[in-house]
This record gives C-alpha cells, structure tokens and sequence, in this order.
C-alpha cells in the first residue's frame, strides 16, 4: 500500500486528554508551592508552552509575563520571551511580539537565529518588507545562519517573499533558488519553487517561469497546484500563444475547487478564445462565470466581456 503521511492536526482540535491534565496539574502545583525557586521558572515556561499550543493565549501570556517577573537567568528568559513573543504574535499583536524578540540580543544565544526569524515574519505582518528583508538576509549570506536544521529554509521563504513585495524580483529569484538548491528535502520546497516562477514571470522569463510553475503543478493538487497551472496560462498569454495558455487555464476549473482561482481562469480562458476566434465557445465560459460564480469580481468582468461579444 502507499505510504500515506498522516494529517497535520493542530493540537487545539485534540480533546484534552487525561495526561494533559495530570501534567497541568503538576506545573501548577509546583508553581503555587515553590513560586520563588529557578525550577518554579521552568514549570512557568512548559505550562505556557502547553496552554499556547492548544491556543488558550491569554492564560499563556499571563504565566509567562509572571515568569519574566521572577528574573530568572539569562538562558531561561530568552526562552520564556521566545515563546511569550510567539503567543503575542498568535494574537495579532505584532508589535508585542517583536519587542520580546529583540530583547533576545546575546550572540552567544541559542536562540538569537530563531529571534531573528520570528521578528522578520512580525514585520512582514506590519507591512515592512523591507525592514523584514534586512532581519531575515543572514539566513541567506551568513554561515552560522545557513544550515539551522527547520529554520534555514523557513527563512529563507520567507525571505524570498519580502523580497519580492518589494518588487527585488532578481533577488528573490535567487534567495529562493538558493533554498531549492540547498534544502531538497524542505516541506517549502513546493512554495519556493513557485516563487521562483512568480519571480521569472514578472522578470518576464516566462518559458522559465513556465518550467517552475510545471515542477510545482505535477507534484501537488493543492491550492498551490491550481495556482500554478493558472500562472502558466497567464505567461502563455504574455507570449501571445492563446491555444496552449486556454489549455493550461482550463484545468483549473475542471480539476479543482477553489472558487476564485476557477473564475479568474474561466475569464482568462475566454480571452484566449476569444483572440483565436472562438467567441461561441469563449461565451459559454463567460457565462459559467456569472452563472456560478456570481459574486465575485470575476463576474464583473465576464458580463463586460459578454457586452463587448454582443456589440460584436
């Protein structure tokens, strides 16, 4: 039989089970007794770490602010702050998150790369590529930074997405094909190799693109994998070669289930059409549009369209 993986389920979808609560119970007696002692610093920090993954947030924070309270040494409060800025950024609060990662400034840490990462991702979620792109380079150029197993990689995508907010086409393309070329066996693998192909295309190195974009629509049918054959549609019609760019935009509807993605086909597929000269053909799909996809803005441009076949 196949080697199915078994389902990434978050630990907040799991009941609660018995030895959670034994060991819960534990941390807290420890705590209420011996509240004073460095080990009372540890109880605080697995407590928060278990309330944290079944996102119960607020009770997280509060322990772990408690624990920073204490003063505990240096090594656990860059621990404690790692998590207790991870919590912040869970709640939206970025900001938070990002002074508890900064504080996190020995060379010597442990910890320091990871702090390095996670403020890089707090400033992509307050809109500053940019400042992210700087905190999150030394995964891509420095040497201690390049090879931190479950983090270089993760980084690295991510850098090559700050990049490319930016519009550091050049640069993303390359930070990505770095992690490509270093991580073959990285869970972003199929991420990066579409970012690639993002990067080609608006470098406008569209057969390049194009041989990205393949890599990733053959290896999955995820959401990721509709993507991808839309994007090959939508360079071939930069080249001007309708009938394949129809071909590749027409799997999407018919192979998947992601409503927006489908419509932004049809409605690309119908221009194709309609440039080689199969309006008949390019109105049923205009009309699948409204039909079935009458709230979106892709609706909007199918009826255009329709009014502009009318008119002749």
């Amino acid at each position: 039989p196949a080697n199915v993986p078994m389902p990434e389920i978050a630990r907040a979808k799991v009941p609660l089970q018995p030895a959670e609560n034994q060991a819960r119970s534990a941390y807290k007696a420890l705590i209420l007794q011996f509240a004073d002692l460095p080990l009372a610093g540890e109880a605080r920090l697995e407590l928060g770490e278990m309330l944290g993954e079944r996102e119960e947030l607020d009770p997280a924070i509060a322990l772990l602010k408690e624990a920073l309270d204490k003063e505990p040494a240096q090594e656990l409060t860059d621990r404690i702050r790692l998590r207790l800025g991870c919590c912040l950024a869970a709640k939206k609060d970025a900001k938070g998150a990002m002074a508890q990662f900064d504080a996190i400034s020995d060379p010597k840490s442990p910890l320091l790369a990871q702090a390095h990462y996670r403020a890089g991702e707090c400033l992509l979620e307050l809109g500053d590529a940019a400042k992210a792109a700087q905190r999150l380079t030394p995964f891509r150029d420095k040497g201690e930074y390049q090879n931190i197993a479950g983090l270089s990689d993760r980084a690295l995508l991510r850098l090559g997405h700050a990049l490319a907010k930016t519009e550091q086409w050049e640069a993303s393309r390359q930070t990505l094909e770095t992690l490509v070329g270093r991580f073959g066996q990285s869970p972003w693998l199929l991420e990066a190799r579409y970012g690639v192909g993002w990067a080609r295309q608006k470098l406008k190195q569209y057969d390049e693109a194009v041989n990205w974009y393949n890599q990733v629509a053959n290896a999955t049918t995820t959401e990721l994998g509709a993507k991808s054959h839309l994007q090959i549609g939508l360079c071939r019609m930069e080249q001007k070669r309708y009938a394949e760019a129809a071909n590749s935009l027409l799997i999407v509807p018919y192979t998947f289930d992601y409503a927006e993605l489908n419509a932004a086909a049809l409605c690309q597929a119908a221009i194709c059409l309609i440039e080689t000269k199969q309006a008949a053909q390019a109105e049923k799909l205009l009309q699948k549009v409204v039909r079935e996809h009458g709230d979106s803005e892709w609706a909007k441009v199918a009826k255009e369209k329709l009014a502009a076949l009318k008119k002749g």
